[in-house]
């Protein structure tokens, strides 16, 4: 006779399958979508080729990759000092450049310390983007200096009128409870202490007419706050007259870039980026213990994440969504162009999707999971976008249907659907959803006789490459 269960154990949720690890292949394209601005299939072959660690090693040395062709390109393409330098910068390396890491590390930076282009200098965007890419790799401390002396973060923040009489808390409340330690560990007498500590922080731009074509950081000495500042931290100074008054500042820093706290946040922050809303607490742990034992060191907290045991499982594969940038240059990124000529369009459509680089008013900067990039405000938005691209509305963009699909033109749906599927989801799509494409497009292809032509066809491959793109499964990775 069968024992009657427990109301206890009846309503208990099923134990959830312990995450596998990803075979090979899906394990290369994992950590192609990760590391880069959009997998190809070139990337996982190589990856398979050379083996996760050697791959991973070879992105993070960045300057011994030629990339020589988009540098060379933005030299002509845009100058510094447009308005929108920066944004056309940071899409055309995310599409085309070979170090696809280390631009995936400085996007990430430029969002931890999240600025906004319209309150400062376009040459200050341009030149903190390039800092956070020189710096990607280097100590977190490093890269938390150049952010506070940034004249765009300056800017921002509003640093310019923190002066000794009329201290302004802004960078100081935003230092410690965004880009290091986070809510609950400073009080609000320590923010009105280290609002003192960077009086004089400020940015002076140089001119040739009236176009800013540079700008940098000066410390106003007049204007600091002298004396001793103390905190319930644990940092104190007893304050410094004249130019060393900004060694407060940057010992300050120093301390915030040290903390543990800092660490499992900073760390925490990194890894729902790279690994998953959810990442697992083992991989944070390990990730946390190589930023403590390293002092901050990013390429091997980064190296630590990229190849820790549980970075590559079925908990962790294809569940994150895009934001909208991302979203943007990972569909042109699929379509193996060359080159292109103009981002005027693509950055349009990045805008109405809500995620430019370096226009998010919030000091928060945009959102790191998925839900906040879900949802019909922004399925719609994406739809629009993918219909554009595909009808080559997208200026820049010709999409090269031959190169695409094997043959010259396909007969059979399937041959359409499947390199379809496989170019936007990497073949990740439900298998009754590959069958109502296949019928669609099966429907579609009766309408053009036996003997087809790319002028014939095109038409419906565009509507077939539409319905591919707009799946959820294309904002994954």
């Amino acid at each position: 006779m069968r024992q009657p269960i427990s109301r206890r154990a009846f309503f208990a949720p099923a134990a959830a399958a312990a995450p596998a690890p990803l075979p090979p292949t899906s394990a290369a394209a994992h950590l192609a979508n990760r590391a880069t601005f959009g997998s190809k299939p070139s990337v996982v072959a190589q990856i398979e080729a050379m083996g996760a660690a050697a791959w991973v090693d070879m992105q993070l040395e960045p300057d011994s990759i030629d990339d020589n062709a988009i540098e060379t390109q933005l030299l002509t393409l845009i100058a510094r000092t447009s308005i929108n330098a920066a944004d056309v910068r940071m899409a055309a390396r995310a599409i085309f450049s070979k170090r696809q890491l280390a631009w995936r590390m400085a996007y990430f930076l430029n969002n931890h310390f999240a600025t906004y282009r319209p309150k400062t200098q376009p040459i200050s965007e341009t030149n903190e983007d390039d800092t956070f890419r020189r710096l990607c790799y280097g100590r977190f401390a490093d890269v938390l200096r150049a952010s506070a002396q940034s004249p765009a973060m300056i800017d921002f923040l509003d640093s310019q009128t923190n002066v000794s009489s009329s201290p302004n808390e802004n960078y100081a409340r935003e230092l410690m409870e965004l880009h290091t330690l986070g809510v609950g560990v400073y009080t609000e007498a320590d923010v009105a202490a280290i609002s003192r500590v960077f009086t004089g922080w400020s940015r002076v731009n140089t001119f040739s007419g009236t176009t800013a074509i540079g700008s940098r950081f000066e410390f106003r000495s007049t204007v600091h706050t002298q004396g001793p500042k103390t905190t319930s931290l644990g940092w104190s100074t007893p304050g410094f007259a004249g130019a060393a008054g900004v060694n407060e500042g940057l010992s300050f820093l120093d301390f915030l870039a040290g903390h543990v706290e800092t660490a499992r946040r900073f760390v925490r922050k990194l890894c729902v980026y790279f690994v998953s809303d959810q990442p697992p607490a083992t991989l944070v742990g390990r990730a946390v213990r190589k930023f403590c034992d390293t002092g901050g060191d990013l390429k091997a907290t980064l190296r630590c994440i990229l190849l820790d045991p549980d970075f590559a499982t079925t908990a962790t594969a294809r569940g994150k969504a895009m934001d909208g940038f991302e979203f943007a240059v990972s569909s042109v990124r699929r379509l193996h162009l060359a080159s292109m000529t103009s981002y005027t369009t693509l950055l349009s459509r990045v805008g109405i999707l809500r995620a430019l680089p370096h226009s998010t008013l919030e000091p928060t900067g945009y959102p790191e999971v998925s839900e906040e990039w879900q949802g019909p405000g922004n399925e719609l938005a994406r739809w629009d976008f993918a219909s554009d691209l595909v009808n080559d509305l997208v200026s820049g963009v010709v999409v090269p249907w031959d190169r695409l699909i094997a043959k010259n033109p396909p007969l059979t749906a399937v041959e359409y659907v499947q390199p379809l599927c496989d170019l936007f989801c990497d073949g990740d799509v439900p298998p009754a959803t590959q069958l109502a494409l296949e019928q669609f497009m099966a429907a579609r292809l009766a309408t053009v006789g036996t003997s087809p032509t790319w002028t014939t066809v095109r038409p419906h491959a565009r509507a077939l490459a539409g319905l591919v793109l707009r799946l959820p499964e294309a904002a994954l990775h």
